[in-house]
């Protein structure tokens, strides 16, 4: 294998640090060989506005393969942001896919901190029910990244991300004054800190502002590498972390996305293995060369971005239409109350099993008893209803239209955290009292498969929005009064 074709792996296959080359070569001096892969690399590094603790100015190496991984994953990027915005806000698919973005990045943040992170706790620091202050403070920063994406990003707006961040109103210092324990522990040894020494936070942090500003590179390129440079530089006592998304997703915000950038979830990287990341943060100090961090955030956000797009591709505006007007035979036949119909006539079956009881259920009467042999009503064993009795939920006309429905389920996950967006969503067009409602309807409306369909047909028995009882051979629901 020639150098150059060394050159082309090391770079464009993989772009490998130099103890990789030594290892993979297994040559032990490759001096030579690693000076004709810096050559190849230096016609595609761009040289950046930041420095290292050593003075070294950092580096990033667009070479094709990895500016093609860049333009991939923001294109993954602009497509999330398109389909987002085509979600419909009147059936608050819109509002319900960003607060499912926001519990998810809220969530890796108290995973971050080893803090309470299920769903249910998150989902109440969003709707104020649930007293955490440390998700709650967070959550303010966000919303201040969403409402001030214009003007500078400098020292006064990272003031106020800190602030908020800290509940603190009035600062009474802003950066780091003492040194990290063991930041200068290996000054001596190899020149590499964990950490920017304290007098060199400020020209540090002042030259990440004037990179955010100037740099030619994308939007994207530049949030990323902001995140490592605060996470590197440590500017703060506490709450690194924090301030490192937070303001990756304001450089995202200010020249691409604007309020929409809060969604992304670059609070995942703070759950990432800390072994890998210390290699690769060790990896860009000793080298000044930050692509070793840009590869591994590319390969790892555009996962996350395969995520939002698979979750996006839950709310399709067709698959919503086709749930809501365009219901097969089938679905029209279970909604229809069975007091409205004449009965079918019975085809010939072959011993007829007798029905199991019915559970009593408030507005249904028994069913007459029959003889095993009249086939007439053999089949029709589900329970005889004298006409719906309107719906479940006092408060909303009994003709549901969907506006109405919208509103409804929109009410219902404000109102009962317990609910899932799929719950909701069927409950509040199928909630007539004196109506029976299958688990079959629940997964075509929901999209979902039969286990999560019964599952959730359950838990909403639980809730008390249904009574449970058995038709035939099959479980039928039906609503439960409420006020």
């Amino acid at each position: 294998m020639g150098v150059n074709d060394i050159a082309v792996r090391f770079t464009e296959d993989k772009y490998a640090t130099k103890n990789e080359v030594s290892r993979e070569l297994k040559i032990s001096v490759i001096d030579g060989v690693w000076d004709k892969i810096l050559s190849y690399r230096a016609p595609f590094c761009h040289y950046l506005a930041i420095r290292g603790t050593d003075k070294n100015q950092l580096r990033v190496c667009l070479c094709p393969t990895i500016s093609s991984n860049l333009n991939t994953v923001e294109a993954k990027l602009l497509r999330i942001v398109s389909e987002a915005n085509k979600l419909d806000s009147v059936n608050s698919d819109k509002q319900y896919f960003r607060q499912s973005c926001l519990v998810k990045n809220l969530q890796n943040i108290a995973l971050a901190n080893l803090a309470v992170s299920d769903e249910q706790h998150v989902r109440g620091v969003l709707l104020g029910s649930t007293n955490d202050v440390a998700l709650a403070n967070y959550l303010s920063a966000l919303r201040y990244v969403e409402s001030k994406h214009e003007g500078p990003l400098d020292v006064d707006y990272l003031a106020e991300l800190y602030s908020r961040v800290t509940g603190n109103d009035e600062l009474t210092s802003f950066y780091r004054t003492k040194e990290m324990e063991d930041s200068g522990a290996n000054v001596l040894i190899s020149r590499v800190y964990k950490c920017a020494p304290t007098h060199l936070i400020e020209p540090m942090m002042d030259s990440l502002f004037n990179f955010v500003e100037k740099s030619n590179v994308s939007p994207l390129c530049r949030a990323l590498i902001s995140y490592y440079y605060i996470q590197f530089v440590k500017p703060f006592d506490k709450y690194n972390n924090e301030i490192s998304t937070l303001f990756a997703k304001s450089v995202l915000a200010h020249y691409s996305l604007g309020e929409f950038a809060i969604y992304i979830p670059f609070e995942t990287f703070l759950n990432e293995s800390e072994g890998e990341m210390e290699k690769i943060f060790h990896d860009v100090q000793t080298s000044s060369d930050v692509t070793y961090f840009l590869t591994f955030a590319l390969r790892f956000i555009g996962k996350e971005f395969d995520k939002m797009l698979d979750s996006l591709a839950e709310y399709s505006t067709k698959v919503i239409k086709d749930d809501f007007y365009q219901l097969d035979e089938e679905e029209k036949s279970d909604q229809i109350s069975l007091f409205s119909i004449e009965p079918e006539p019975v085809k010939e079956e072959p011993k007829p099993e007798p029905e199991p009881a019915l559970e009593p259920a408030p507005i249904i009467k028994e069913t007459p008893k029959v003889e095993p042999a009249k086939k007439e009503v053999e089949v029709k064993t589900s329970p005889i209803i004298e006409k719906p009795a309107g719906l479940a939920v006092s408060y909303i006309p009994e003709e549901l239209d969907e506006k109405t429905a919208a509103r409804l389920e929109r009410h219902l996950l404000e109102l009962d955290v317990r609910l899932s967006k799929g719950q909701a969503h069927f409950y509040a067009r199928h909630c007539t009292l004196g109506m029976y409602y299958t688990i079959d309807q629940y997964k075509k409306a929901t999209k979902c498969v039969y286990e999560t369909a019964r599952t959730s047909m359950d838990k909403l028995v639980e809730f008390g929005y249904y009574a449970k009882t058995q038709a035939g051979k099959k479980f039928v629901y039906t609503p439960v009064k409420r006020n």
